[in-house]
């Protein structure tokens, strides 16, 4: 049903009743019988005007009574005997639903059916009966009745109206046109294929001429999509080039900025190498906003700097003790490689974390994190630098010199004390010596922009805790001084020629020795025991990571 607010497109018959909301008696024509006043209903033999198309059946769902089925002695009481309860109960259930409906101001009491052999007094008196059990508003559901049935017989005269052009926009109307549409030509197309397909007397091409011909048009299609869009990249890197800031390749393949680099891919195309900008834009990452030493030390105080990994560091040493005091050895069924000794377990697996945290370093998208967490920064510290630092290497020829000493040293610390107290000793000794350099750089003479990476540390711990194992005075290495003894000063050996400062400081310091730290930031960071700054600090300092990445 459309809404009485429908906007037409020509105005409606004379003959269409208005369809503002009306009682349901202006619907009729004036000079009919006019309604009972008492029972709201027509006279007898009043039939509805015809209101200028032909009335059409309906089907209407009719519900049950709100009450239910209404007992026997009940419909024999308003009906008499002459009605049985079955169809009393279902003339109760019509009327009352005209009444909900509103319809009972345009057929009232009477068609109720011959079947039901109800006269017009009986249905009046049911009428009465359900007004009394069942109270609703007659008049508002009949003016409700009476603004549908209008709009109703308005829409179906204006899609009867041959003059109307707009009846072909109806919705319902043009998808069943389109449906009737579709079947035709799918017919039509069936009907041409069967006579193609079959039969002696072939009419037209045969189904492999016009596959040949699907296939070759398909293969031109793409050709000639493929033809317009080289041009249209021809077009666009002309307008590129007289801009100035893209140059040919040298195979005149592609375009790049000046300073890119080229090469060629396995299947000989030339290519573009993006490795210098991905590199910037990972150093960008890795880096803060911080333009200089006294910006990074406004952001945070001596407490902030120096709390937290304190904290984290004795954590560290409470946990090593504990590792070190109830670790017990596995049973060899329990082992991964039982056939290994435990000291060259433990060797392997310290060698392949360093050896992998420094291959880490060539992968630009991990930059961000390795500065963030494996590389001390003493102007910007966070915790977990004190123990992700110690397994960090940036230069191949620092990670062979600690890795060599760490190879030395383990078999004869381990096989003393075992692999509890060998690891807590290991891990302690590289944290306390990050604190000890974070401390040195906050309160003493160190550089606060160094940053620190290396196994220095925890190497030395390794080696003091041999030499308290052992009654040698002195240790000798092939081409490395005397570890123990004497004054602990350098001094020249005899086997060996000089002594050289291999060991370096407890985590990061102590000059431009090898384990101080793969590079400086200054020449003053050198002079005060600091490494240079990097960890995402200031540029400067990243490049230097950049450049030993890049092995220049």
């Amino acid at each position: 049903m459309l809404h009485s607010r429908l906007a037409l497109p020509h105005p409606l018959p004379a003959q269409i009743p208005n369809t503002t909301s009306r009682p349901p008696r202006f619907l009729h024509d004036p000079q009919s019988p006019r309604k009972n006043q008492r029972t709201g209903l027509n006279p007898p033999g009043y039939h509805p005007p015809q209101q200028g198309l032909p009335q059409r059946k309906r089907t209407v769902q009719i519900g049950h009574l709100p009450g239910g089925r209404v007992p026997d002695n009940e419909i024999r009481r308003i009906f008499g005997g002459g009605v049985s309860p079955h169809d009393g109960n279902n003339v109760l259930r019509v009327l009352h639903h005209r009444r909900t409906s509103g319809s009972l101001a345009d057929y009232g009491v009477d068609n109720l059916g011959a079947k039901y052999n109800v006269s017009r007094a009986q249905a009046i008196k049911a009428l009465d009966w359900l007004r009394d059990n069942f109270p609703i508003d007659e008049a508002r559901a009949a003016e409700a009745w009476a603004e549908k049935e209008a709009n109703r017989i308005a829409y179906e005269l204006w899609l009867a109206d041959p003059e109307n052009d707009s009846k072909y926009k109806d919705p319902a109307r043009v998808f069943r046109e389109k449906q009737k549409k579709e079947e035709a030509e799918n017919a039509e197309r069936y009907e041409a294929e069967e006579r193609q397909r079959f039969g002696i007397l072939r009419s037209g091409k045969s189904q492999f001429e016009l596959k040949i011909e699907e296939e070759r048009r398909k293969r031109l299609d793409a050709i000639t999509k493929k033809a317009e869009e080289k041009e249209a990249r021809a077009v666009e890197e002309e307008k590129m080039l007289a801009t100035g800031e893209w140059v040919r390749t040298p195979r005149g393949t592609q375009l790049m900025k000046p300073g890119q680099e080229t090469y060629v891919d396995v299947f000989g195309r030339e290519q573009v190498s993006r490795r210098k900008e991905m590199l910037e834009k990972y150093q960008q990452k890795s880096q803060t906003e911080f333009k200089d030493e006294a910006e990074m030390l406004s952001a945070t105080t001596l407490t902030q700097r120096l709390y937290p990994m304190t904290a984290f560091v004795l954590l560290i040493s409470l946990l090593s003790f504990g590792f070190a005091h109830w670790y017990s050895p596995p049973s060899p069924e329990f082992r991964l490689f039982p056939s290994l000794s435990p000291s060259t377990s433990t060797l392997t697996f310290l060698l392949a974390s360093n050896t992998l945290i420094c291959l880490a370093w060539r992968v630009g998208p991990l930059w961000p994190l390795l500065t963030k967490y494996f590389m001390h920064v003493p102007g910007y510290p966070r915790a977990f630098q004190a123990l992700g630092n110690i397994f960090s290497h940036v230069q191949y020829e620092h990670l062979f010199s600690n890795m060599m000493m760490l190879a030395l040293l383990t078999p004869a610390a381990h096989d003393l004390v075992g692999r509890g107290v060998f690891l807590g000793t290991y891990v302690t000794g590289g944290a306390v010596g990050t604190l000890v350099s974070l401390y040195w750089a906050n309160l003493g003479r160190g550089s606060i922009t160094a940053h620190s990476v290396g196994a220095s540390a925890a190497i030395w711990a390794v080696a003091v805790l041999f030499c308290l194992l052992t009654e040698k005075d002195k240790v000798q290495v092939p081409g490395v001084c005397g570890v123990g003894g004497g004054d602990g000063g350098e001094e020249e050996d005899e086997q060996y020629g000089p002594c050289e400062s291999f060991w370096g400081d407890a985590g990061g310091g102590g000059g431009r020795g090898v384990d101080a730290g793969w590079g400086v930031s200054s020449e003053e960071g050198g002079r005060r025991g600091g490494d240079g700054g990097c960890g995402g600090m200031v540029k400067g300092e990243v490049d230097e990571v950049v450049k030993a990445v890049k092995g220049e």
